[in-house]
């Protein structure tokens, strides 16, 4: 049994939200991993970040951090990213579990300007980043006063409350899209090949095609590699397999492949993101 989010409603309340605010709002699976943001866009400060590769380490291991912190507390975190920006995330809840998180990102409150712009100066210290570009960025950032970020994550924990009743994000036992996930979920470590599935759930291809599309928004082998970049993740933060053994379990037939694919997807080596999760714990 998964979830199934409605991406195409999904994205309208995003927009709304943006016009409302004028910041960006993200969706996130429960592996922290981007699924939906508008603007899609990111601002010309996270992409001087994300222009260094520790950059993209630090994103991802702070946005998978912002979704463990919410799930364990089950309500709204306003905290500093580790580029000294705020963001605020709430969790998704369905029956009291977290199945995914809107986040609202990039955010300066510009009350304390020199201040603020001393943290965010501090954290990317490490990246190497000409510290002229960054703060011309960083200026180019709107502005957020404390009294419009709290209506704006009061409003974010309405909106990820009114998903589930909305039909936004639902769990959906019994449906063809509960039976295309369990059939994944149960034969992820084979080869997976559209004619395989058509054939175990008595589907045309072109069925296939649209019900990869309605539920995941994207095609049915791009869903396959993310589900097994999330059940890899899954397997190095809770055992001590070995990296090649997990590549294996999760259908990666070539290991080399698989830290490629683990990488890209993630912005972390298999490695690197089991260290990080060791060290959270």
């Amino acid at each position: 049994m998964g979830t199934v989010f409605n991406k195409e409603e999904m994205l309208v309340l995003l927009q709304d939200f943006h016009r409302l605010t004028g910041l960006r709002t993200v969706v996130f699976d429960t592996y922290g991993m981007d699924i939906l943001s508008y603007p899609p866009e990111l601002p010309a400060y996270c992409k001087l970040v994300r222009g260094v590769p520790e950059g993209v380490i630090g994103c991802h291991l702070c946005d998978q951090n912002a979704c463990r912190n919410a799930t364990r507390r089950k309500e709204t975190v306003i905290y500093t990213c580790h580029a000294g920006l705020i963001e605020v995330i709430t969790p998704i809840l369905i029956d009291g579990a977290a199945v995914g998180f809107l986040l609202l990102s990039h955010i300066v409150q510009g009350a304390d300007e020199a201040t603020e712009w001393a943290v965010a100066k501090e954290r990317c210290a490490p990246y190497g980043i000409d510290e002229a570009a960054l703060h011309s960025a960083y200026d180019a950032l709107p502005r957020t006063p404390y009294p419009t970020l709290k209506s704006a994550s009061d409003l974010l924990a309405l909106a990820a409350s009114a998903l589930y009743q909305q039909g936004l994000a639902r769990l959906n036992p019994g449906s063809s899209e509960a039976r295309l996930g369990q059939y994944l979920s149960d034969h992820l470590a084979e080869e997976l090949t559209s004619e395989k599935i058509c054939r175990a759930l008595s589907l045309s291809r072109t069925g296939l095609y649209y019900l990869s599309r309605q539920t995941y928004g994207c095609g049915i082998n791009e869903q396959i590699t993310r589900l097994r970049v999330q059940r890899a993740m899954e397997l190095l933060a809770t055992t001590s397999l070995s990296n090649v053994e997990i590549s294996r379990l999760t259908g990666f037939s070539d290991y080399n492949y698989f830290y490629r694919v683990f990488r890209r997807q993630t912005g972390l080596t298999p490695r690197r993101y089991r260290t990080s999760m060791v060290a959270d714990t």
